[in-house]
């Protein structure tokens, strides 16, 4: 702990001290931390609290409600440390056990099943297993606020806004985190870091580590898409000396290395270094993106070639649609399975994002007026995602409204950081032909 003391206050010191340029990422403090043994014991916790209570599974043949259950809570949690989506569905199975063993049926089992839905991407059958939570009546307060975060995924911002509005207590850490979400949706940036930060403070002093990295890990992406880097490095790099296992914060740095500060070697230092420690498909394509900012379209080839290999595993079902529906449109040409992949993303969850994928493969498919149209009904001034504002700018422009056109290209470009140099220059080379 002292030595992390030490780093934390070496970085401190070289912050305040460094001149004013565009790099934020300090490489000396990085590649310390990266020589760490980590420092969270939540994993060794959890691998042994796993031991024990399988062992005390097997020894009620396999007839342990209360076993079952902490065997779900424990795999779901440890899909966030390993990145094998195999716990996600060991956990699920484990709770269906439970919930046909019981004899008196509560609400916890549905909700745990609700989470585990939502980290799969399975928002309408989170939902319903919601639905079921709250019909049983008990713990109401906890199945509201997992009822308006899945409502808010499935584009329903009315219902969502509701829930919001009809929590009894409205300055705590819940509503907060949930206020903020909300705003965001709704593209005001600066209401909802306020709302965050208001989470921050309410549990600044708390003793419940893994909710202080959560909270400050979002804070530090939301810092970040409002292109208040320097905020957002620092709050990564605190999150990462109290635990160097806490791999989103670990990417989102290597994010402001490869995109702000265009040192590409460290990027791919930490992203190499992550893909041993956590193993999930998402380095892979950002390896590819950094590969193609480099010129290298062989290494990108090669991290594309990767990452499809990995998601095309079926326990991934529909987690990475997005990613292989930009791969499909702008890599390998295939306008068709796009359009499918959008089709399948409309029947999850009919969100402007899912309409937004819908009109670019319209447009990619040859159907421009039938992507126009869909554009105005179900995208403009319904989404404020910074990829949708480029793809719906290169939609209006091409169908003729240069003026509105520039408008998106110029709003988006504002989010430069946040899409990467690649797409920035993208662009760039779009307005100017404006």
């Amino acid at each position: 702990m002292y030595k992390l003391f030490i780093i934390a206050c070496w970085f401190s010191f070289l912050l305040a001290c460094s001149p004013n340029n565009n790099a934020v990422v300090q490489e000396e403090i990085i590649n310390t931390l990266m020589e760490q043994k980590s420092t969270s014991t939540v994993s060794n916790v959890m691998n042994a609290d796993l031991q024990f209570w399988t062992k005390r599974l097997e020894e009620n043949a396999n007839d342990d409600i209360s076993a079952q259950i902490k065997l779900a809570g424990l795999y779901s949690r440890r899909f966030h440390y390993s990145g094998n989506i195999n716990d996600v569905h060991v956990s699920d199975s484990f709770y269906h056990a439970a919930n046909q063993l019981q004899r008196k049926f509560g609400s916890g089992i549905y909700r745990s099943l609700a989470a585990n839905c939502v980290t799969q991407h399975k928002f309408l059958q989170a939902d319903l297993y919601l639905d079921s939570a709250e019909a049983l009546g008990d713990d109401l307060y906890f199945t509201r606020l997992q009822q308006f975060d899945v409502k808010l995924e499935l584009g329903q911002m009315k219902e969502a806004e509701s829930i919001l509005n009809n929590l009894r207590l409205k300055n705590n850490f819940d509503y907060y985190t949930r206020a903020a979400k909300l705003e965001d949706h709704k593209g005001n940036s600066e209401t909802s870091i306020s709302f965050m930060e208001k989470a921050y403070a309410d549990v600044r002093e708390s003793k419940n580590e893994q909710l202080l990295l959560w909270v400050k890990t979002n804070l530090a992406d939301m810092y970040g898409h409002n292109n208040r880097i320097e905020e957002s490095y620092q709050l990564y790099t605190e999150v990462i000396t109290q635990s160097t296992d806490y791999f989103h914060a670990w990417k989102g740095i290597a994010w402001i290395a490869y995109s702000n500060d265009k040192n590409t070697t460290l990027a791919k230092k930490i992203l190499i270094w992550l893909q041993e420690k956590h193993p999930v498909p998402d380095y892979d394509l950002l390896l590819s993106e950094i590969a193609a900012f480099e010129q290298n379209n062989e290494a990108k080839n090669k991290q594309l070639a990767s990452f499809i290999d990995k998601v095309s595993n079926p326990a991934y079902g529909d987690m990475y649609n997005k990613y292989l529906f930009s791969i499909l449109c702008n890599e390998l040409n295939d306008p068709k399975a796009a359009m499918k992949i959008a089709q399948t993303e409309m029947n999850n969850r009919p969100t402007p994002q899912s309409y937004e994928l819908f009109a670019w493969a319209l447009y990619k498919n040859g159907q421009l007026n039938e992507a126009t149209r869909i554009a105005q009904s179900r995208i403009i001034n319904k989404t404020f995602e910074p990829d949708a504002l480029y793809r719906v700018g290169l939609l209006l422009k091409k169908s003729g409204n240069t003026k509105l056109a520039k408008e998106y290209l110029t709003n988006a470009l504002e989010s430069s950081f946040e899409l990467g140099p690649v797409v920035a220059k993208e662009i760039k080379e779009e307005l100017k032909t404006l």
